[in-house]
């Protein structure tokens, strides 16, 4: 291979490391937007919908388009990120107080934050691809999360893998997202296509 061929945009190396930069560069737009907390549903949404459209070979320039859509989820996203945070917050507190002083009503709690986390990592990869009332993309994400239990649990190890390489790597924080992303969009494409609920973006 000659240093032509090497550097040739449609050479299968080229063409990997340019998706991995822009994929990186998606993650730290994700991590800029994030950063007050309240947005960070619309910026995972517009995360899902760069990652499908790479694997749909249909992205266009980046900035663009993740800003597009981050402005146009804002209300929507910031709503469910709310219920999420102060659900989650809740029931973490709980699962706390309960663990030394009343056991069951830990596993109580336990099992009910469960029951919010498995929908919430089918949530927003939902919102960036289709259309619906919060209620609906609830329902949906919950009903999912449950029948298809094996594609949520690889959900939670990628999840887990990702907090895990960011306690190894702090800086990572910065930019991991976007592979971490693409890695969970690729499972859930192979799904909502499977069921009739992906279209293409």
């Amino acid at each position: 291979m000659n240093i032509q061929t090497l550097f040739d945009p449609d050479n299968a190396v080229w063409s990997f490391l340019q998706k991995f930069y822009s994929l990186a560069l998606a993650g730290l737009l994700w991590f800029i937007c994030s950063l007050p907390i309240i947005t960070l549903g619309p910026a995972t949404i517009a995360l899902y919908r760069y990652s499908f459209a790479v694997l749909d070979g249909c992205e266009s320039y980046l900035f663009k388009s993740f800003f597009s859509v981050f402005a146009k989820s804002l209300r929507q996203g910031i709503a469910v990120t709310l219920q999420l945070l102060l659900a989650t917050s809740f029931l973490i507190f709980d699962a706390w107080f309960f663990l030394n002083t009343i056991p069951i009503l830990f596993f109580v709690a336990v099992a009910l934050f469960l029951l919010v986390l498995f929908p919430g990592l089918h949530l927003f990869a939902l919102m960036s691809i289709k259309a619906s009332t919060i209620k609906g993309f609830v329902s949906q994400a919950f009903y999912l999360s449950i029948r298809h239990l094996s594609t949520t649990v690889t959900l939670i190890v990628i999840t887990c893998l990702w907090f895990l390489s960011i306690y190894a790597l702090p800086i990572s924080i910065l930019f991991s997202a976007g592979p971490a992303c693409i890695l969970s969009a690729m499972f859930l494409r192979a799904l909502y296509k499977r069921i009739d609920v992906y279209k293409t973006i």
